[in-house]
């Protein structure tokens, strides 16, 4: 293609000036950049071989057009801003996007160059770079950079002036066209108060010793919020070994902290599971072996000395297999409801139950070594709703508990509660607990008192009776000893109706 500025040529130019002159248009016709020249009328005086093919003209066509009949209404009306400031002697750069004569979007950088002589503008130089790959890549690492809440950021050492990627901007919440520059303080006043002169001090020692560095810390958002991120920064030194800027990222790491915290509390979880099955099987070695080995031995001595032991001696060690068999039974019927309890399964069967009966039957079968003494308050609503194997299961566990590991008399009491609730009390002369123990009173297997460390008791059993309790709409709590208040644990239960008749305390058993 014929270049325009050969129909702009008027003087005699000598052989080697014309080889010249010809070089050098070879040389911009090859260039891939937009370059042309337009007179101080808009007017063009030349223009280069990718020039007139993007807007799809002729060289001699489009010289001495006017600039707008070449752009078009609407990117004249843009550029004339920067039109103006050219011919007023200003260059001009700015970025454009163009649509191309195969309608293809491209991504421009434009400079206007104004070309004075003499102190006086003649015109202008036109340089369009087409930077559609770069922008393409910039978008494409925004959003690789946004899928990972990722930014990336450069910090000039001798300004203190901090560049920071579109998505950095994003993950704070504030937007770089309004923002402007920030220097390194400025920046630093989006860290957390409580972070801030730790990071500041690995920033001014990387850039003392020019080794990098990564830290984690907390960053203020502009909605308000507070999010956790890590960063990294590379010290780049000059040939002196002076550091001269640090380059570095910034990554949201708050879903992927409290994702590792889950993941943490979940083996925490496992660990603690994997514990409390080696507690039952080592309560199973323990627990279950001495019965056994009791009853074992029993019925040993009966087979191999039945024809020689009296009556009242073969009485009395069945009477005691016996009794190994039901601390057997319980413990089994204990694990069980562990069992039950942890694993979601406690189905209630609740009945109106009248409640002095109830407790009254519970206490004269507890087979306990002592009686406790069962007191209803007058004019107490007899009447709760509650599953009556639970009820045992609770009332029982809180019987030998206070028999086993406290002091008599044992007491089960019931009287009015808040919030039509009636409240069963069992309580002992002992000491009660320790106020440092109470917070683990209703955990699996906890041990809490010398007395009770010292039997071996297995532990679970407020574990299980509070979560029965709860299965039935009740809760389960301990009350400390107060001067001349003895220690109870409180069952609270919620009131159905009240049951006619006799509402007077029920006569020790």
């Amino acid at each position: 293609m014929r270049w325009a500025m050969e129909n702009v040529i008027h003087s005699p130019f000598a052989e080697r000036d014309r080889q010249d002159v010809r070089l050098l248009r070879t040389l911009v016709d090859q260039l891939p950049a937009l370059i042309a020249y337009w007179d101080v009328d808009g007017r063009n005086v030349v223009a280069n071989h990718a020039y007139v093919e993007f807007f799809g003209l002729e060289p001699e066509r489009m010289r001495g057009m006017h600039i707008s009949e070449v752009l078009g209404t609407e990117v004249y009306a843009k550029n004339l801003p920067f039109i103006t400031g050219a011919l007023a002697g200003q260059e001009q750069l700015f970025d454009r996007t163009l649509v191309d004569q195969a309608g293809h979007t491209r991504h421009t950088q434009a400079s206007y160059v104004p070309d004075v002589i003499g102190g006086e503008v003649h015109g202008f130089f036109v340089l369009v770079t087409d930077v559609t790959p770069r922008v393409k890549a910039q978008r494409a690492m925004d959003e690789a950079q946004a899928l990972a809440k990722l930014g990336s950021w450069e910090l000039d050492v001798a300004t203190g002036v901090v560049t920071w990627s579109r998505n950095l901007y994003r993950l704070v919440g504030l937007d770089p066209e309004e923002t402007g520059t920030l220097t390194l303080p400025a920046k630093a006043v989006l860290v957390h108060p409580d972070d801030r002169d730790r990071v500041l001090s690995n920033v001014e020692q990387a850039t003392r010793t020019g080794r990098p560095y990564a830290i984690g810390y907390r960053v203020l958002t502009e909605a308000g919020g507070e999010i956790e991120v890590v960063s990294q920064g590379n010290p780049v030194v000059d040939a002196q070994g002076r550091v001269t800027r640090i380059n570095g990222t910034m990554q949201d790491v708050t879903e992927a902290n409290a994702a590792a915290l889950d993941l943490a509390r979940v083996n925490a979880e496992l660990r603690r599971a994997n514990e409390l099955n080696a507690d039952v099987i080592a309560m199973l070695g323990h627990d279950i072996r001495s019965p056994m080995t009791a009853i074992f031995g029993y019925l040993e001595l009966l087979e191999q000395h039945w024809g020689t032991f009296e009556d009242a001696d073969r009485r009395s060690y069945v009477t005691k297999a016996r009794a190994a068999a039901g601390r057997l039974s319980a413990m089994i019927e204990r694990i069980l409801a562990l069992a039950a309890v942890d694993s979601g399964r406690i189905d209630p069967r609740p009945q109106d139950l009248d409640l002095a009966r109830a407790l009254d039957e519970i206490a004269q079968e507890s087979g306990l070594p002592g009686r406790p003494l069962v007191d209803l308050a007058p004019g107490i609503a007899r009447s709760v709703s509650f599953d009556p194997v639970h009820l045992q299961q609770i009332v029982g566990n809180l019987l030998t508990n206070a028999f086993r590991y406290g002091a008599e008399p044992v007491c089960v009491t019931a009287r009015e509660g808040a919030d039509r609730h009636v409240e069963v009390l069992v309580s002992d002369a002992g000491p009660g607990i320790a106020e440092s123990e109470t917070g683990a009173l209703f955990t699996r297997f906890a041990r809490t008192g010398l007395r009770q460390r010292a039997a071996g008791g297995t532990g679970f059993g407020l574990y299980m009776a509070a979560q029965l309790a709860r299965a039935n709409g009740a809760t389960l709590t301990y009350r400390p000893r107060r001067d001349d208040r003895p220690h109870a644990f409180v069952l609270s239960i919620p009131t159905v109706r009240e049951i006619a008749g006799d509402e007077a305390a029920v006569s020790p058993s």
